[in-house]
C-alpha cells in the first residue's frame, strides 16, 4: 500500500477518530499525539493489516486500546518512579504491598489453573479492561456467555483465594 492509498483509506476517518480521542484524553494535545501514534502503527502494519481495518469499529477499537496501553506504561513508570523515591518506608505500607503482591501472585496463580477458555477470558476481561464486546470479538463467544463465565469464574476465584488467605491468618 503507498501513501495516497493510505490516505485514501483512513484519513476520512480522521474527524470522528480525533472525538474518540479527545473523549478519551480530555485534551486536544494528547488527542492529537495519540491519532498520531495509531496512523503511526497503521502504517507501519499497512501490509499486514485485515480487510475490516478500514471500517471505523475497528480503527475506534483501536485507537481505544492503544490509549489503555499508554495509561498502563505511564502508570508502570510513576509507580516505579514512587518506588525510587528517597526516603524511610512507612513499615505498615511496605507490610502492605508486600500483602498486596503476595495476593496478586497467588491470583496469577490461581487463574493460571483455570480451564483454557476462562483464564483467557478472565484476564482479558479484568487485566485488558477489554468490553464484552471486545471478548466476543476475539473468541467468538456470545457477550450473554462470555458475562456468564466471567460471573461463574470471578465467583470461582473469590471462593478459592478466600481458601487460602483463610490459611494464610490459621
Amino acid at each position: 500500500m503507498d501513501a495516497r492509498e493510505f490516505k485514501q483509506r483512513f484519513m476520512p476517518h480522521y474527524k470522528l477518530l480525533y472525538r474518540v480521542a479527545y473523549h478519551l484524553t480530555g485534551n486536544a494535545q494528547n488527542a492529537e499525539d495519540l491519532l498520531q501514534d495509531m496512523y503511526l502503527k497503521l502504517w507501519q502494519k499497512r501490509d499486514e493489516l485485515p480487510e475490516e481495518a478500514t471500517k471505523e469499529a475497528y480503527l475506534v477499537t483501536m485507537i481505544r486500546r492503544l490509549f489503555i496501553d499508554q495509561r498502563r506504561l505511564k502508570h508502570l513508570d510513576t509507580s516505579a518512579e514512587l518506588k525510587n523515591e528517597e526516603g524511610p518506608p512507612d513499615e505498615r505500607s511496605l507490610d502492605h504491598q508486600i500483602d498486596s503482591q503476595d495476593e496478586v501472585q497467588q491470583m496469577e496463580g490461581l487463574i493460571s489453573e483455570l480451564p483454557e477458555r476462562d483464564g483467557k477470558i478472565i484476564r482479558m476481561h479484568l487485566m485488558e479492561d477489554r468490553s464484552y464486546e471486545e471478548i466476543e470479538q476475539d473468541t467468538g463467544l456470545s457477550q450473554g456467555n462470555i458475562r456468564i463465565i466471567v460471573m461463574r469464574t470471578k465467583q470461582k476465584l473469590r471462593q478459592q483465594f478466600q481458601k487460602i488467605t483463610k490459611t494464610w491468618t490459621n
